[in-house]
Protein backbone atom coordinates (compact mmCIF):
# COMPACT_ATOMS: atom_id res chain seq x y z
CA UNK A 1 0.00 0.00 0.00
CA UNK A 2 1.16 3.49 -0.77
CA UNK A 3 1.64 5.69 2.30
CA UNK A 4 -0.69 8.71 2.35
CA UNK A 5 0.93 11.92 1.22
CA UNK A 6 1.53 14.27 4.11
CA UNK A 7 0.34 17.79 3.40
CA UNK A 8 2.97 20.29 4.42
CA UNK A 9 1.79 23.51 6.01
CA UNK A 10 2.84 26.76 4.42
CA UNK A 11 5.10 29.16 6.27
CA UNK A 12 2.15 31.50 6.80
CA UNK A 13 0.12 28.65 8.32
CA UNK A 14 2.98 27.74 10.65
CA UNK A 15 3.34 31.36 11.75
CA UNK A 16 -0.41 31.63 12.39
CA UNK A 17 -0.38 28.39 14.40
CA UNK A 18 2.57 29.55 16.52
CA UNK A 19 0.95 32.89 17.19
CA UNK A 20 -2.39 31.32 18.14
CA UNK A 21 -0.66 28.84 20.46
CA UNK A 22 1.09 31.70 22.24
CA UNK A 23 -2.11 33.68 22.66
CA UNK A 24 -4.14 30.72 23.94
CA UNK A 25 -1.36 29.78 26.36
CA UNK A 26 -1.21 33.37 27.63
CA UNK A 27 -4.90 33.35 28.58
CA UNK A 28 -4.48 30.02 30.38
CA UNK A 29 -1.44 31.32 32.28
CA UNK A 30 -3.20 34.56 33.22
CA UNK A 31 -6.12 32.65 34.68
CA UNK A 32 -3.90 30.24 36.61
CA UNK A 33 -1.14 32.54 37.87
CA UNK A 34 -2.45 36.10 37.61
CA UNK A 35 -0.76 38.92 35.73
CA UNK A 36 1.80 39.70 38.43
CA UNK A 37 3.07 36.12 38.55
CA UNK A 38 2.85 34.99 34.95
CA UNK A 39 6.18 34.74 33.11
CA UNK A 40 7.26 34.34 29.52
CA UNK A 41 8.80 30.98 30.41
CA UNK A 42 5.43 29.67 31.63
CA UNK A 43 3.72 30.87 28.46
CA UNK A 44 6.19 29.40 25.97
CA UNK A 45 6.21 26.09 27.84
CA UNK A 46 2.41 25.87 27.61
CA UNK A 47 2.46 26.92 23.96
CA UNK A 48 5.19 24.45 23.06
CA UNK A 49 7.32 27.09 21.32
CA UNK A 50 10.69 28.70 21.94
CA UNK A 51 11.45 31.94 23.74
CA UNK A 52 12.78 33.22 20.44
CA UNK A 53 9.42 32.63 18.77
CA UNK A 54 7.64 34.51 21.53
CA UNK A 55 10.03 37.45 21.27
CA UNK A 56 9.64 37.49 17.49
CA UNK A 57 5.86 38.01 17.69
CA UNK A 58 5.53 40.04 20.89
CA UNK A 59 8.30 42.25 22.20
CA UNK A 60 6.84 42.88 25.68
CA UNK A 61 4.68 41.07 28.21
CA UNK A 62 2.07 43.86 28.12
CA UNK A 63 1.76 43.59 24.35
CA UNK A 64 1.40 39.81 24.56
CA UNK A 65 -1.31 39.71 27.23
CA UNK A 66 -3.45 42.43 25.65
CA UNK A 67 -3.19 40.77 22.24
CA UNK A 68 -4.20 37.49 23.89
CA UNK A 69 -7.28 39.19 25.34
CA UNK A 70 -8.11 40.60 21.90
CA UNK A 71 -7.62 37.14 20.36
CA UNK A 72 -10.03 35.48 22.81
CA UNK A 73 -12.56 38.30 22.62
CA UNK A 74 -12.62 38.08 18.82
CA UNK A 75 -13.40 34.37 19.09
CA UNK A 76 -16.20 35.06 21.56
CA UNK A 77 -17.71 37.74 19.31
CA UNK A 78 -17.58 35.24 16.44
CA UNK A 79 -19.44 32.84 18.73
CA UNK A 80 -22.18 35.40 19.39
CA UNK A 81 -22.53 36.08 15.66
CA UNK A 82 -22.76 32.36 14.92
CA UNK A 83 -25.61 31.74 17.36
CA UNK A 84 -29.31 31.81 16.39
CA UNK A 85 -29.65 35.34 17.82
CA UNK A 86 -29.81 36.74 14.31
CA UNK A 87 -32.65 34.41 13.28
CA UNK A 88 -36.18 35.75 13.71
CA UNK A 89 -37.81 37.03 16.85
CA UNK A 90 -38.42 40.58 17.93
CA UNK A 91 -35.55 42.96 18.66
CA UNK A 92 -36.49 42.78 22.35
CA UNK A 93 -36.03 38.99 22.22
CA UNK A 94 -32.72 39.31 20.40
CA UNK A 95 -31.57 41.92 22.91
CA UNK A 96 -32.45 39.55 25.76
CA UNK A 97 -30.49 36.76 24.05
CA UNK A 98 -27.45 39.03 23.66
CA UNK A 99 -27.61 39.99 27.34
CA UNK A 100 -27.78 36.32 28.30
CA UNK A 101 -24.74 35.44 26.19
CA UNK A 102 -22.75 38.38 27.51
CA UNK A 103 -23.57 37.29 31.05
CA UNK A 104 -22.28 33.80 30.21
CA UNK A 105 -19.03 35.35 28.98
CA UNK A 106 -18.53 36.95 32.39
CA UNK A 107 -18.10 33.46 33.82
CA UNK A 108 -15.53 32.34 31.25
CA UNK A 109 -11.73 32.73 31.20
CA UNK A 110 -11.90 35.94 29.17
CA UNK A 111 -13.43 37.80 32.12
CA UNK A 112 -10.92 36.46 34.64
CA UNK A 113 -8.06 37.40 32.31
CA UNK A 114 -9.53 40.87 31.69
CA UNK A 115 -9.99 41.43 35.41
CA UNK A 116 -6.34 40.59 36.02
CA UNK A 117 -5.30 43.15 33.41
CA UNK A 118 -7.64 45.91 34.64
CA UNK A 119 -6.21 45.67 38.16
CA UNK A 120 -2.60 45.52 36.98
CA UNK A 121 -3.06 48.46 34.59
CA UNK A 122 -3.52 50.85 37.51
CA UNK A 123 0.23 50.83 38.17
CA UNK A 124 1.60 49.62 34.81
CA UNK A 125 1.71 52.43 32.25
CA UNK A 126 2.60 50.25 29.25
CA UNK A 127 -0.17 47.79 30.06
CA UNK A 128 -2.65 50.64 30.59
CA UNK A 129 -1.84 52.15 27.20
CA UNK A 130 -2.27 48.80 25.44
CA UNK A 131 -5.46 48.04 27.35
CA UNK A 132 -6.95 51.46 26.57
CA UNK A 133 -6.34 50.89 22.86
CA UNK A 134 -7.94 47.44 23.09
CA UNK A 135 -10.98 48.87 24.92
CA UNK A 136 -11.56 51.38 22.12
CA UNK A 137 -11.34 48.65 19.49
CA UNK A 138 -13.65 46.34 21.43
CA UNK A 139 -16.25 49.09 21.86
CA UNK A 140 -16.20 49.77 18.11
CA UNK A 141 -16.55 46.06 17.32
CA UNK A 142 -19.46 45.49 19.70
CA UNK A 143 -21.18 48.65 18.43
CA UNK A 144 -20.96 47.34 14.86
CA UNK A 145 -22.35 43.98 15.99
CA UNK A 146 -25.25 45.72 17.74
CA UNK A 147 -26.10 47.68 14.59
CA UNK A 148 -26.18 44.41 12.64
CA UNK A 149 -28.26 42.40 15.13
CA UNK A 150 -30.44 45.23 16.49
CA UNK A 151 -30.79 47.81 13.70
CA UNK A 152 -33.84 49.51 15.17
CA UNK A 153 -32.72 49.50 18.80
CA UNK A 154 -29.16 50.60 18.05
CA UNK A 155 -30.40 53.73 16.25
CA UNK A 156 -31.91 55.08 19.47
CA UNK A 157 -29.83 57.86 21.08
CA UNK A 158 -29.85 56.11 24.45
CA UNK A 159 -28.82 52.67 23.20
CA UNK A 160 -25.08 53.17 23.76
CA UNK A 161 -25.73 54.23 27.35
CA UNK A 162 -27.98 51.21 27.89
CA UNK A 163 -25.29 48.83 26.65
CA UNK A 164 -22.66 50.48 28.85
CA UNK A 165 -25.01 50.14 31.83
CA UNK A 166 -25.58 46.47 31.03
CA UNK A 167 -21.86 45.69 30.72
CA UNK A 168 -20.97 47.64 33.86
CA UNK A 169 -23.67 45.79 35.80
CA UNK A 170 -22.39 42.42 34.57
CA UNK A 171 -18.81 43.24 35.48
CA UNK A 172 -19.76 44.42 38.95
CA UNK A 173 -21.82 41.31 39.69
CA UNK A 174 -19.24 38.96 38.17
CA UNK A 175 -16.55 40.40 40.43
CA UNK A 176 -18.54 39.06 43.37
CA UNK A 177 -17.72 35.50 42.27
CA UNK A 178 -14.75 35.52 44.63
CA UNK A 179 -16.80 36.46 47.71
CA UNK A 180 -20.37 35.28 47.11
CA UNK A 181 -22.25 32.17 46.01
CA UNK A 182 -23.31 31.54 42.39
CA UNK A 183 -26.93 31.33 43.59
CA UNK A 184 -26.86 34.83 45.06
CA UNK A 185 -25.05 36.29 42.06
CA UNK A 186 -27.45 34.73 39.56
CA UNK A 187 -30.44 35.91 41.60
CA UNK A 188 -29.07 39.45 41.52
CA UNK A 189 -28.44 39.16 37.77
CA UNK A 190 -32.07 38.10 37.25
CA UNK A 191 -33.23 41.32 38.89
CA UNK A 192 -30.78 43.46 36.93
CA UNK A 193 -31.68 41.71 33.66
CA UNK A 194 -35.38 42.43 34.20
CA UNK A 195 -34.63 46.11 34.80
CA UNK A 196 -32.45 46.33 31.70
CA UNK A 197 -35.16 44.81 29.52
CA UNK A 198 -37.79 47.13 30.99
CA UNK A 199 -35.57 50.11 30.30
CA UNK A 200 -35.00 48.96 26.73
CA UNK A 201 -38.73 48.54 26.14
CA UNK A 202 -39.58 52.15 27.07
Amino acid sequence: MTAPTRVRRTQAERRAATRAALLDATIDALVEYGYANVTSAQIVQRAGVTRGAQAHYFSTKAELVVEALRHLTDKLIDDIEARPIRQGGSEQERYAAILDRLWELHHEPVFIAALELWVAARTDLELRENLTRFAREFTATTAALAVELLPGRSSRPDFRAQMELALSSMRGLAMHQAVDTPRNINRAWGLVRAQLLTLAAD
